[in-house]
């Protein structure tokens, strides 16, 4: 592919070769070094192609085997240039379109997010928002190590964050912790975000990767031990035992003893152990029996829009007769091959017509509504690790309200890494 790019921008011909050393000719075109390709024997001689710049050599080989070239085909840039050198606005306009591509490839024009579950992609993009980071931004503006930081650090779900640029797209990779905070409404869940410890200085989430310095695991919530495997440290805990938030699980420290089983000193590690917990997650939801639904009329039109950066083009120009109406966007952004993004947007809109109006629910209907989200919520927590050991969730309907509400008993690999200094013994 390059080299057919390369042979373009030179230029090449394709040329007969007539005469009755046409042999001769391209023995001499071989041993000057002189490239043909795509030689076809044809009546009284051959045809063939070669590079323009080979092609201007060929006068003295010519005369020396009394042979006759003849022109076929031109092809190339050189060629084409100068059929199209009257063509000014041409040339301007091809020198225009290079020049704004490569202006435009100075910026971010595609901010993608992937791996996230809990966290929706709008929550990340508004945050982004915040920061003065959207489509547009100059590339050299943008300090990818210190917004990984900044995103862990606004978002505690998040145990690893990788930020890189292709081309003009802004693509940020992560990973989140198992804790089901799925819709969860557990004011003391908020504010000690499940994951970190209280008052612990150098304390980091293990699944945001160990430091190398000794240290210990420390539970993150309270419940109880169900299973523990320990590659290195020692285990504080056994299954069965119950466990506080802050309480060591496994110890960094490893006692050294002698033959008489006396501890003669200490070594230091990095705890690395799988501690699996059981704890109780308080789960509620309701919902009104007085809902509005939508009835859709049936009449609908279509719009296009044409999107560059901030500026709209919308096509018919024509405003939407409807007073109440859902809108069904399909939006394809121009790229030039897979990482090359650029700021302009092609939109259809479908635009449909409905009407409001009230519907009370029936028990039976709002008890399976309540029992698909339950199934949802149950359903995510899974996708995330989470085992549900016991389902002890209610539903209560009354005049106006559906409610679901109970503990959910469940089991997680859980546990955080806590920095400890080596203690000398007196």
């Amino acid at each position: 592919m390059k080299g057919q790019i390369l042979l373009w921008l030179r230029g090449n011909v394709r040329i007969r070769i007539k005469g009755s050393f046409c042999e001769r000719f391209l023995n001499l075109c071989a041993f000057h070094g002189l490239k043909l390709w795509k030689i076809t024997p044809v009546e009284q001689g051959y045809e063939a192609s070669i590079s323009l710049e080979n092609f201007r050599k060929l006068k003295v080989l010519v005369k020396k085997s009394h042979v006759h070239l003849c022109i076929l085909e031109k092809r190339g840039l050189p060629f084409f240039l100068y059929r199209n050198r009257k063509r000014k606005a041409l040339f301007f306009s091809f020198f225009l379109a290079v020049f704004l591509t490569a202006w435009l490839s100075f910026f971010i024009w595609d901010i993608q997010v992937s791996g996230n579950l809990s966290v929706t992609d709008e929550k990340i993009l508004d945050y982004l928002e915040q920061e003065g980071i959207r489509q547009g931004i100059w590339k050299s503006s943008l300090d990818y190590r210190q917004l990984a930081e900044r995103l862990r650090q606004f978002f505690p779900e998040f145990t690893w964050v990788s930020v890189k640029l292709q081309g003009t797209r802004l693509l940020i990779d992560l990973k989140e912790n198992m804790d089901p905070k799925i819709g969860g409404t557990d004011e003391a869940a908020l504010q000690n975000p499940p994951g970190t410890v209280e008052n612990g200085e150098g304390m980091q989430l293990l699944e945001n990767g160990q430091a190398d310095t000794a240290g210990s695991i420390a539970s993150n919530r309270n419940g109880t031990v169900v299973r523990i495997i320990t590659r290195s440290g020692t285990p504080l805990v056994k299954a069965g035992d119950e466990v506080q938030k802050g309480e060591i699980l496994v110890s960094g420290q490893i006692d050294l003893v002698n033959d008489a089983a006396e501890v003669y000193d200490h070594r230091y590690v990095k705890a690395d152990a799988d501690v699996y917990i059981r704890y109780s997650y308080p789960y509620e939801d309701e919902l009104s029996l007085k809902q509005q639904v939508k009835t859709y009329s049936g009449r609908e039109l279509s719009r296009k829009l044409l999107k560059f950066g901030n500026f709209h083009l919308g096509l018919p120009f024509l405003s939407i007769p409807y007073e109440q109406y859902d809108c069904i966007t399909s939006s394809h952004q121009l790229r030039i091959r897979e990482n090359f993004y650029l700021p302009v947007y092609f939109s259809d809109i479908t635009v449909k017509e409905y009407e409001l109006s009230e519907k009370i629910l029936g028990r039976q209907e709002a008890e399976g509504v309540i029992l698909k989200n339950l199934e949802n919520f149950l359903e995510k927590i899974q996708e995330k690790g989470v085992q549900i050991f016991q389902n002890d969730v209610k539903i209560e309907t009354t005049d106006s309200i559906c409610r679901a509400r109970g503990k959910i008993l469940l089991i997680e690999k859980s546990g955080v890494y806590v920095e400890t200094a080596p203690v000398s013994d007196p």
